[in-house]
């Protein structure tokens, strides 16, 4: 089958497949959703213009916040004015970051070395939190996720102990969940959300590996409380950064967009009904070794 758009011929199928494969390791492991997306678009597929990826391969990460941010919403998981305030330095960031991208960027030979780069820091991002997990200590953020989950499993309504704000103003905010309290400062959060969102525009990628350290690691927040909050986050800013590309002059090539979405929601189903017969530890260790034999051969360390 020809895609026009992008250039290529392919067996529909193809797109499928990777699409689940892409929605099957986000949902698993919860990263690497546009890394994985944007490896196919150029390995898999073949695809020269850099330009196209990189909207194509967000628009991807968007099917997961897209399924996930009701549901936590729904559940009281989500603290809605750090995910908008970090949006709206995404808005910012985004912009920056993809209209710098699609002119300096925009070259595989320039941007494939970088992208490998990135992806190596992406690894060692996860191998360093699975190290910090296990040496972690009892702390506030622990306190909060064990109390949310006892007063579900007691068969309470999750609201009962979600987010609840307590008080707001231009240099505090702070909200209590699972009986703690929390808080920081707005700014603090708006120039992190605008750095990630430049950096995930340029790279074509969802910046949940950035955002999700800075949640759990410098704000200190329960994991209970990221992953929504984060994707909606995400939602925001590469929705700017993808209408900024179009707005650049990149059309699209919705039917190659289209099959890669509908694998991408067929793997993000499958991916929570499979995952109780894996350790999560044992995925993120496969899926860094598979990023480091990634960014090995795009920085073109590795010839394979």
């Amino acid at each position: 089958m020809l895609f026009e758009i992008s250039g290529i011929t392919t067996n529909p199928l193809t797109p499928v497949v990777w699409g689940i494969l892409v929605g099957l390791v986000f949902s698993l492991v919860g990263a690497a959703g546009g890394i994985l997306s944007s490896v196919g678009l150029i390995s898999v597929f073949g695809i020269k213009d850099v330009n196209l990826v990189k909207p194509m391969a967000q628009a991807l990460t968007l099917v997961s916040p897209l399924v996930s941010v009701p549901a936590y919403w729904k559940q009281c998981r989500v603290v809605f004015a750090l995910a908008f305030i970090l949006g709206a330095g995404g808005i910012i960031g985004a912009t920056v970051g993809s209209s710098l991208s699609f002119s300096y960027l925009n070259e595989l030979t320039l941007f494939t070395p970088l992208f490998g780069v990135l992806v190596l820091f992406i690894a060692l991002q996860i191998i360093w939190k699975l190290l910090y997990s296990r040496r972690a200590a009892k702390n506030t953020t622990e306190r909060a996720a064990a109390h949310f989950i006892d007063t579900i499993a007691q068969g309470h309504p999750p609201c009962d102990d979600g987010v609840k704000v307590r008080l707001y103003s231009l240099t505090k905010y702070q909200f209590e969940f699972g009986g703690e309290r929390f808080q920081f400062n707005p700014f603090y959060p708006f120039f992190v959300g605008m750095g990630i969102a430049i950096i995930s525009s340029a790279f074509g990628v969802g910046g949940g590996f950035l955002l999700v350290p800075f949640m759990s690691i410098l704000l200190r927040l329960p994991m209970a409380i990221i992953a929504g909050t984060s994707a909606l986050a995400i939602l925001i800013h590469s929705t700017i950064s993808i209408a900024n590309y179009m707005r650049l002059g990149v059309s699209l090539d919705y039917m190659l967009l289209m099959l890669l979405l509908g694998g991408t929601i067929v793997g993000s189903y499958l991916g929570p009904l499979i995952s109780r017969y894996f350790k999560e530890a044992w995925l993120k260790m496969v899926l860094v070794a598979i990023l480091i034999l990634i960014g090995l051969r795009y920085t073109g360390i590795l010839v394979i």
